[in-house]
């Protein structure tokens, strides 16, 4: 986290995953799904709404529109993926963790066994088995000021949270190799927003 004199800039993370291996079955677990977070934020003075179902079809559409502008073709959105990103995120938000591993050490594809999803594409002279991931921690505010017991946010939008999101995994090589990734064609996106402002991004691909 970064500080300065009564203002606090809320640190932003990012993580890529990719469990694909090519010929090989990975044993896996599972464990309980958390439910889903609410659709809307709880607004605080001069907070945007952010509809989360929105938030997430919006940084779908960016992820996209990267893939088209690489002459690659769009993911397919899935709502099973979704429901599985949108459990690892909500997890995160209540358990305090950033981590494509959670605290019961499952991974993207043990987590996806467990709400019966198996990813697993045959290419005739190979096939892959697995879930890769892409996961984002930022904020609902860039920055807060305080004025004795008066606290002013600069709020971000919804559309701030999803490009975000987006132009930070596309500044890193990993999740840049996920996102444009020519062996995927089908992806969900989950977010959650915890206690505490933090806004977790989950991005699964297959």
């Amino acid at each position: 986290m970064k500080f300065c004199v009564y203002c606090f800039l809320p640190q932003h993370r990012a993580c890529d995953y990719n469990a694909t291996v090519r010929g090989v079955l990975l044993p896996l677990i599972a464990f309980m799904l958390w439910t889903s977070p609410p659709a809307v934020t709880v607004q605080r003075n001069g907070q945007p709404e952010i509809r989360i179902p929105a938030l997430e079809r919006r940084i779908h559409e960016l992820i996209n529109k990267e893939r088209t502008g690489k002459k690659l073709p769009a993911l397919q959105f899935d709502e099973k993926l979704s429901n599985i990103a949108r459990a690892h995120s909500t997890d995160m938000a209540r358990r305090n963790f950033f981590s494509h591993i959670n605290p019961d050490g499952k991974d993207p594809t043990a987590r996806g066994r467990l709400a019966g999803y198996v990813c697993k594409k045959d290419f005739g002279s190979y096939f892959t088995e697995g879930l890769a991931e892409n996961l984002y921690q930022g904020n609902l505010y860039s920055s807060v000021r305080t004025r004795g017991n008066e606290k002013t946010y600069a709020w971000n939008t919804l559309e701030d949270l999803a490009s975000q999101s987006v132009m930070g995994w596309m500044k890193s090589k990993g999740h840049r190799e996920n996102i444009l990734g020519k062996t995927f064609d089908t992806t969900g996106i989950g977010v959650a927003i915890s206690k505490d402002d933090k806004v977790y991004v989950t991005q699964v691909f297959c």
